[in-house]
């Protein structure tokens, strides 16, 4: 084994108590967190373990997330955040470790994703395209900010584009809360005559989006602010903010005020739960269901101004 291998760690997550006595529902609840924090890039991978788990059988499900050790602090509050909006009791474990042997674990936890029928390939950098791989694609690593296309949020939003994408193209597409900036990188790859804007609150997310951008040659498509959604000038035919309900429910009016007239709003972020607690706030500005797509106990919803559909 190595002496001088760069330091990694792990974040154990594990239920102290089922809360309400159903450890089925607390394990249901512990995965929506595993896919949460998956899509954080400070987390490198997500293993969920349990009784099935070859070699690591846990009496009730637990997490371990990979990471660095600058980010398990960080790691842990959201952690901590996360499990009290989901009502779960934990016992947060890091350990930095120093041993060579696993320094790369965390890489089996991303694979390359293909979007709609062959329309788009996602992929990390250290993953070779293979024949017949999509002839569009995005490379993206798990990096500083939320977003590499593993979550069902995420794939909610990038199949939603994926079917916009053969009929009339939007002009104007805002990524609102970007992240990693994957949902404005896909419109422009999908959508090569749109304009993209992307916006985040975030310094270190725009930042990522415009690194992410240059990698893929996008750097000349997209408008990256930093800021809030009421700084931004205009409005958009489509508008796609992967955001939690926490969020996307006070600032309803504030997104309705960004959107063209006959344009589309796509939300994601949302548990299948939450549904009805998002749209009364969206059709109290104005905007109806459209279409919903639901993946595992994710779903996205698509608004527009009108009647409901």
């Amino acid at each position: 084994m190595s002496t001088d291998a760069e330091p990694w760690a792990t974040l154990e997550i594990r239920l102290r108590d089922a809360g309400d006595g159903d450890w089925n529902a607390a394990g249901e609840r512990l995965e929506a967190l595993a896919a949460l924090l998956a899509d954080d890039d400070r987390a490198l991978g997500v293993e969920t373990r349990d009784m099935s788990t070859l070699g690591q059988q846990t009496l009730h499900p637990e997490l371990v997330v990979y990471t660095r050790p600058d980010a398990l602090e960080g790691l842990g509050e959201l952690a901590t955040r996360l499990a009290d909006d989901l009502r779960l009791d934990l016992a947060l474990v890091p350990t930095v470790r120093n041993d060579d042997d696993w320094r790369d674990t965390w890489k089996q936890f991303y694979a390359p994703i293909i979007f709609g029928d062959g329309a788009l390939l996602l992929r990390p950098s250290w993953l070779a395209r293979r024949p017949g791989d999509p002839a569009l694609e995005l490379v993206l690593d798990p990096g500083r900010a939320f977003g590499t296309g593993q979550h069902e949020t995420t794939r909610l939003c990038v199949d939603a584009l994926v079917d916009l994408s053969v009929g009339t193209a939007p002009a104007s597409v805002l990524d609102l809360g970007c992240g990693s900036g994957i949902l404005a990188l896909a419109a422009a790859r999908l959508f090569p005559t749109a304009r993209i804007t992307a916006v985040d609150n975030d310094p270190e997310a725009t930042d990522t989006t415009r690194e992410n951008a240059e990698h893929n040659e996008l750097g000349a498509r997209l408008d990256i602010h930093t800021g809030t959604a009421t700084e931004l000038p205009g409005r958009h035919d489509l508008i796609l903010a992967n955001i939690r309900p926490s969020v996307l429910i006070p600032i309803a009016d504030q997104v309705a005020a960004l959107l063209a007239p006959a344009g589309l709003l796509v939300l994601s972020g949302i548990l299948g739960d939450e549904a009805d607690e998002v749209l009364p706030a969206y059709a109290a500005v104005g905007l109806h269901l459209h279409l919903r797509a639901d993946l595992n106990e994710w779903c996205a919803l698509q608004l527009r101004a009108g009647d409901p559909a």
